[in-house]
């Protein structure tokens, strides 16, 4: 791969850290409003929505961070 081709994976890549680093940090805060939920009410339907979307946004970054790794192998 030539360096033109090389720089532009880069640039992907580094947009893509960014957009995994935002998604952290909104599950960050999926959990902590989570945590904050009274007790009576964490066994509802809002905290088991809470949970579902912690679970997918967490393999998201996880997904991210492997395509991360791929194109980290080629530049």
């Amino acid at each position: 791969m030539n360096k033109e081709r090389r720089k532009k994976v880069a640039q992907i890549v580094e947009q893509l850290d960014s957009c995994a680093s935002e998604l952290e940090e909104i599950k960050y805060e999926e959990d902590e409003a989570r945590d904050n939920i009274p007790e009576s009410l964490q066994g509802g339907e809002v905290y088991g929505r809470s949970e579902e979307c912690s679970d997918t946004l967490e393999d998201a970054i996880d997904e991210i961070r492997n395509v991360i790794d791929n194109l980290n192998e080629v530049t």
